[in-house]
């Protein structure tokens, strides 16, 4: 049984992706002079329902904001900031999170729900060349990868190239309008990742797509 109050900081335990990226972002704060510590890895969704909770059903405070994390995917990972700095130094996470955007890692820090000390990658990221010590000239990360979340939930009636993105993305006529059709499908794909089925396009569904 799981123990959904126990925390795992152990950076084998995400996929090899996500394990080359951890340790690259740390090498990279540490010549940064960030001195930073993960504080955790790998969350079976047993702990993200738990952690769900505060805040709603159990008393608290929010923890997070989804049930749906990449944390559950062994593809993220949260740190903090040694002392005598503050537990989560606006300061030192903004700088981690420049530093993560030159590496292709995703900083949920731009979220529109921010969630400073969050990192994350895709299964197919890549690192970056290095043609000199210290440099990182270019991310090797397919498009999909760069692509921001859109300023406001897309939904029927949207139109314009994010829309595109969705309808290439579910497979249907890509005619840059949010139509019925694309609806239908978008809800088809939410039921299969256990997302909320409505339609709409917003950060989680987004986040799954690409």
């Amino acid at each position: 049984m799981t123990d959904v109050t126990k925390t795992c900081r152990d950076i084998n335990e995400l996929l090899p992706a996500a394990q080359k990226a951890l340790k690259l972002f740390l090498d990279e704060c540490k010549k940064a002079n960030l001195d930073v510590f993960i504080t955790e890895t790998y969350r079976p969704q047993e702990r993200q329902d738990y952690l769900y909770s505060y805040g709603r059903t159990r008393e608290g405070e929010k923890v997070t904001w989804t049930r749906s994390s990449n944390h559950t995917g062994r593809l993220a990972w949260d740190i903090a900031v040694n002392k005598p700095k503050d537990l989560y130094d606006s300061s030192t996470l903004k700088k981690a999170g420049e530093i993560a955007k030159k590496l292709g890692i995703t900083w949920g820090g731009t979220w529109k729900q921010p969630d400073n000390p969050h990192f994350e990658v895709k299964k197919d990221w890549v690192a970056p060349k290095i043609t000199k010590p210290d440099t990182v000239i270019k991310a090797e990360i397919i498009e999909k990868d760069i692509v921001p979340y859109p300023d406001k939930p897309l939904r029927v009636g949207s139109k314009g190239k994010d829309v595109e993105r969705i309808q290439r993305a579910v497979k249907v006529p890509v005619t840059g309008v949010y139509d019925e059709v694309t609806r239908k499908e978008v809800k088809e794909y939410q039921e299969r990742k256990g997302l909320d089925v409505d339609g709409v396009v917003g950060q989680q569904t987004w986040s799954k797509l690409f």
